[in-house]
């Protein structure tokens, strides 16, 4: 899906900090990707983000935190489990790390590999795909996150990419789990 630089800049109006926290990772050379409703709102979602989910992978995370003098806690949930440290006090920017869905008995972990980049300043911003957002959204079942609403709005929108979407089920291995989640 296309990124939205305006909509990038109503986010980072909403969370003063979060500028400050891309430019110390930028100076660190230290590899992330947004997540979450702000990757999904900057990519066409009309609902406005609560926070803001910056994901890493293993080795990133850990730099992160060192960056942050932060230390992670694991997070377990019936359908997901998560490392996750915030480095703000007010809890509106989470780094978050092996976030993995868990549905029927099966876990599904794949790190934010696969980018979009958003231009935003002199900053390197990258976000994760819509598509694979879309993906862990729907596998995580998160009612009360109104996780299913932003599924189903992404996918009826034009630039959803569905062959991205059944690639990354495919990468999981989760096509029989999400098949029957979407009643198909």
């Amino acid at each position: 899906m296309k990124t939205d630089v305006k909509r990038f800049q109503e986010v980072i109006a909403t969370f003063p900090k979060f500028e400050s926290i891309l430019e110390q990772l930028d100076s660190a050379n230290i590899p992330y990707a947004v997540g979450g409703s702000v990757a999904l709102y900057v990519q066409g979602n009309d609902r406005k983000p609560k926070d803001v989910d910056i994901m890493f992978t293993d080795e990133a995370f850990d730099r992160a935190n060192a960056l942050f003098n932060l230390g992670p806690r694991h997070i377990e949930r019936p359908y997901n489990s998560m490392n996750k440290s915030t480095p703000v006090d007010d809890g509106s920017v989470d780094f978050l790390n092996r976030y993995t869905s868990k549905i029927d008995g099966h876990s599904y972990h794949s790190p934010p590999t696969e980018t979009v980049p958003v231009a935003f300043k002199n900053i390197k911003v990258t976000l994760v795909p819509a598509e694979k957002v879309a993906v862990f959204k729907l596998i995580s079942r998160r009612e009360h996150h109104n996780d299913l609403d932003d599924f189903n709005e992404l996918f009826q929108h034009p630039d959803f990419d569905m062959a991205i979407f059944w690639r990354i089920v495919d990468s999981l291995d989760a096509r029989g789990t999400v098949t029957i989640l979407l009643g198909s």
